[in-house]
């Protein structure tokens, strides 16, 4: 059962797949999940094909909150890996929800997959991988089932 405050994050930067970013904010909340778009800047941010997208919360506001995470959806793009890299924020927030067992969800190209960003240790082996194009709904959807039925 989830407790009241299990959060799932959604990492927003420069050049993301606003498709992919898209999906998951709206099928995790249909299925009764609290999600949080989380700028990755403290302005607005554009997606890798123009469109715009609010965060809910920056950064340094979901900082806090880390360790209450249930998962972390990391819809970053080709080219994103270095920019991830170089914000110490971002190692610790992967460690704060890493301690809290969330699940890791990220692309498959290789641009931007697991051995470009730099995850802490705690995060191996719960990183999870998001299919291309049309299948990322239904991976959406399981996601979603298997975060309730993990419950924190």
């Amino acid at each position: 059962m989830l407790k009241t405050r299990d959060y799932v994050f959604v990492l927003w930067g420069d050049g993301f797949d606003e498709t992919v970013a898209t999906i998951f904010v709206t099928e995790l909340r249909e299925a009764g999940l609290l999600v949080k778009v989380v700028g990755l800047t403290p302005r607005q941010i554009s997606g890798a094909r123009g469109l715009a997208l609010v965060p809910d919360l920056t950064l340094d506001q979901a900082l806090p909150l880390a360790a209450q995470a249930i998962g972390l959806i990391i819809p970053a793009a080709a080219g994103q890996s270095q920019w991830l890299n170089n914000d110490p924020r971002l190692g610790q927030f992967f460690e704060q929800a890493s301690s809290n067992q969330a699940r890791f969800v990220m692309g498959s190209r290789p641009e931007i997959g697991q051995a470009e960003l730099e995850l802490p240790a705690s995060v191996q082996g719960k990183v999870m991988v998001y299919p291309e194009a049309e299948g990322v709904m239904k991976f959406a959807r399981e996601l979603a089932g298997l975060l309730l039925r993990q419950g924190g």
